[in-house]
């Protein structure tokens, strides 16, 4: 017995936002199984990608750059540790904070998790044509970074969206210092109470 389809009907497909999700976890799930070939988790391998950039990090850092507490950052870099596969340094300017950077354990992986993952994205790239300049990843960043990416660090903006929330009771991003402290302005202004 085939079911009737609602004329208004429209598959979830033709949308950006659930076709980016889509393939958001057909990557998490390629990354997480290669990670885990190596002995990593997903979470663990994103610190890791991260880290590979060069710079050395603290929690709070990693934590925004991988979309995760800095507590959450904190517990997956001391796993990390316990692997061999980071270290801890000081910072040069403030004492209270501990940076976070690669091995050269961390960094062997590193590379050759990227040299995977760049096979795999040249495989992608090929079969998507160049009709996208043969770089899926260009135009991917390119619309994330349109898109604001999330408000990634653009407290205006974040701001801006939590007003516009009609949910509030378990909001699903707690927003920045300066965000909300922009919302209480904003509150405080909204009910005629002199700015603070």
């Amino acid at each position: 017995m085939e079911l009737d389809r609602d004329p208004r009907g429209e598959p979830a497909t033709d949308r950006l936002n659930y076709t980016a999700y889509r393939l958001g976890r057909a990557l998490d799930r390629f990354t997480e199984n290669l990670a885990l070939s190596h002995g990593v988790t997903l979470s663990q391998f994103l610190v890791l990608q991260v880290l590979g950039e060069g710079l050395p990090l603290s929690n709070a850092q990693l934590g925004r750059r991988t979309f995760v507490s800095s507590q959450a950052a904190h517990l997956v870099a001391n796993e990390l540790l316990e692997l061999g596969l980071v270290e801890r340094g000081s910072h040069p300017t403030n004492r209270r904070i501990r940076l976070v950077e690669l091995t050269e354990t961390g960094w062997d992986l590193v590379q050759t998790c990227t040299r995977e993952l760049r096979d795999h994205e040249r495989r992608l790239t090929e079969a998507v044509g160049e009709d996208l300049g043969n770089s899926i990843v260009a135009v991917l960043d390119h619309a994330a970074r349109e898109l604001a990416g999330g408000y990634f660090g653009d407290d205006e903006a974040e701001a801006e969206a939590v007003t516009r929330r009609q949910l509030t009771s378990r909001p699903r991003h707690v927003p920045s210092r300066l965000a909300a402290s922009r919302l209480k302005a904003l509150d405080r202004e909204a009910n005629g109470a002199p700015p603070a």
